[in-house]
């Protein structure tokens, strides 16, 4: 009798093990695509996703004469120079603070508002906008390492997205 009860915990415990184990992939749910756009660099235009492959810092200086510092957050797309993806942050001060913080789109050109974003993704170099009509980023900066995320809807209806964590140079 003691073999029997043995050998039907042995398979208790195997079952728990395998159901504990099912299917660990995309089954759909949008926490678990968010996971797989967290786990590389990558700007989603529609349907298409492009490789982030370096990033830069644009520093356009007080741009609407009101004490606002404009830097651009350049993404270089699938290591080409002729595609990116811009965003335009407005900040209080000279550089980036420490921290996570959200810059929502707005006219104002207030300090800790997003109010800009280039693009420039097809072959053809004029494709390229500079017009919102809403989105928001995340940066979060700590130390030389930046996590940014955003996500952007032009006056004609594109939408963008996109994951980043590394230095910006």
């Amino acid at each position: 009798m003691k073999k029997v009860l043995s050998y039907l915990m042995i398979a208790a415990v195997a079952v728990l093990i395998c159901a504990s184990c099912s299917k660990d992939g995309d089954d759909g749910n949008i926490d678990t695509l968010d996971e797989l756009y967290r786990s590389k660099n990558i700007v989603k235009y529609g349907e298409k996703d492009y490789s982030v492959t370096s990033s830069r810092l644009m520093d356009y200086g007080d741009t609407y004469k009101n004490g606002t510092y404009s830097y651009g957050i350049q993404f270089i797309l699938d290591g080409s120079d002729s595609k990116f993806v811009e965003i335009d942050i407005l900040l209080a001060g000279a550089a980036f603070p420490e921290g996570a913080k959200i810059y929502n789109f707005s006219v104002s050109h207030a300090a800790g508002t997003m109010d800009a974003f280039f693009y420039r993704i097809g072959e053809d170099v004029s494709e390229k906008d500079g017009d919102l009509m809403g989105g928001s980023a995340t940066v979060t900066k700590t130390g030389n390492t930046c996590e940014i995320s955003f996500s952007a809807t032009t006056p004609d209806g594109k939408k963008f997205s996109g994951y980043y964590r590394g230095t910006i140079k």
